[in-house]
C-alpha cells in the first residue's frame, strides 16, 4: 500500500514550494505548532503569532449561539479587549468589523478547540523533538490575555531551539491592529530567515525582549 503524504506536503507541492516559512496567528499560531511536531522538515522555518501549547478558556462560549443574541456584535466587544491601547483607531475597528462580520457560532467554535496533542506537549510528550529542525519563533502581545506571553514562554521551554518575543503595544491581532508597530518586529524575524537560508546569522531581533 503506498503511503499517503501529509496535506502539509501535498499543500506545498501543488504550489511548487521549496520548504516554505509559514505564519499563522492565533488559531493559526496553533496550527504553525501542529507543524513544528508533526512536519517541521517540510518547512525552512515557522512563526506563530499568539501561540501556545494550551490556554484556559477565558470566557463562556455557551450562549453565543442563540436567537436572542447576536454572536457577532457580543463576540467583536469580547475581544476589544485583546487590543492593546496603543493601536490606532481605524486599524482596531476594522478589526473589529471582522468579528462583527461573524456567522452564527463560528466565534464558539474557533474559541473552544483546542486538539489533544497540543495537550500531550504540554505535558512533556517527546513529540516536540522534531521541531528542533527547524526555526521556530514564537511572537506574542504584551496585551493579549487569552494567550498570555507566559503561555508562550511555557511552550517554548518544551520545543529546544524555540525562540520567543514579547511584543510591546500589541495585543492579540498584531498584523492588523496595529501593522506599522508589528513590521519593527516581523520583518527582522523575516530577514533573519533569509538570511539564515544562505547561510549568514543575522542579530535577534530585539534582543532585549527575547526569551529562549
Amino acid at each position: 500500500m503506498t503511503a499517503i503524504p501529509p496535506s502539509s506536503a501535498l499543500f506545498c507541492a501543488a504550489l511548487a514550494l521549496d520548504r516554505p516559512a509559514v505564519l499563522g496567528c492565533s488559531i493559526g499560531g496553533r496550527i504553525v505548532l501542529d507543524l513544528a511536531i508533526r512536519h517541521a522538515a517540510e518547512f525552512r522555518a515557522l512563526i506563530g503569532l499568539e501561540a501556545a501549547d494550551y490556554q484556559a478558556p477565558w470566557y463562556d462560549t455557551s450562549w453565543l449561539h442563540r436567537p436572542d443574541v447576536h454572536g457577532g456584535e457580543v463576540c467583536a466587544g469580547l475581544v476589544s479587549g485583546l487590543i492593546a491601547p496603543q493601536s490606532p483607531d481605524v486599524s482596531r475597528w476594522e478589526t473589529l468589523w471582522h468579528y462583527l462580520q461573524g456567522g452564527p457560532a463560528s466565534s464558539r467554535a474557533t474559541s473552544t478547540s483546542i486538539p489533544s496533542r497540543r495537550r500531550r506537549l504540554a505535558s512533556g510528550s517527546d513529540r516536540h523533538r522534531h521541531a528542533r529542525s527547524v526555526p521556530l519563533f514564537l511572537l506574542t502581545g504584551e496585551y493579549d490575555f487569552s494567550c498570555t506571553p507566559e503561555d508562550t514562554m511555557r511552550t517554548a521551554t518544551r520545543i529546544p531551539g524555540a525562540e520567543v518575543v514579547v511584543m510591546k503595544e500589541l495585543g492579540h491581532f498584531p498584523m492588523s491592529e496595529n501593522p506599522a508597530q508589528f513590521r519593527g518586529y516581523i520583518l527582522p524575524v523575516l530577514e533573519r530567515i533569509r538570511q539564515t537560508a544562505v547561510g549568514v546569522i543575522a542579530p535577534l531581533l530585539h534582543a532585549e525582549h527575547w526569551r529562549a
